[in-house]
This record gives C-alpha cells, structure tokens and sequence, in this order.
C-alpha cells in the first residue's frame, strides 16, 4: 500500500472537515503538532489546493488564538470577485 504524502494528507483532512460540517476551522500550529509536520507544510497545501479560483476563501487571525478558516463559495462572477475582495481586505 502507498503511502499518502503529508500535504495529500493534509488536504483530505480539510477536505473532510468542509464536507462534514460545511467550514473547516484550524489552529494551524495544533493541527501541524498533531500531524508531525512543521506548520509551513500546511501553508503550502492552503495556498495551493484551497484558493479563490479553486472555489476556497481562507481567513486568518494571528495572535495567541489565532485560526485560519476556510469556506467554500459557489457563485456567480460577481459574487466570486466580491468574495475575492472581501478576503484580500481581511488578510
């Protein structure tokens, strides 16, 4: 059996949380600890698999109780580029 790499792991993990409950919502230092990887892997799989033009918003808040939470959007062009400004304003 092959195994899977940690940022497919990483990523069906999200994928998961979304389906099962409609948003994921992380601490990505805890999730990193928990998975045993350094928290860059999963900036690397937010960055690429959970974009704007692959139907993602992801929102962060740093400090101590920071989360990073994603969303998926479906929607029209003019409520996709709305999204898109509304995201890159929060970031």
């Amino acid at each position: 059996m092959r195994l899977m790499n940690m940022s497919n792991m990483i990523y069906r993990i999200l994928l998961d949380m979304l389906e099962a409950e409609g948003i994921a919502e992380i601490q990505r230092n805890e999730l990193a600890e928990q998975l045993g990887c350094v928290p860059s892997q999963i900036n690397y799989v937010l960055s690429s698999r959970f974009t704007p033009e692959h139907g993602y918003i992801v929102e962060s808040r740093r400090g101590g109780k920071g989360y990073i939470k994603i969303t998926r959007v479906e929607a029209t062009d003019n409520e996709f580029i709305r999204c898109i400004m509304i995201s890159l304003s929060v970031a």
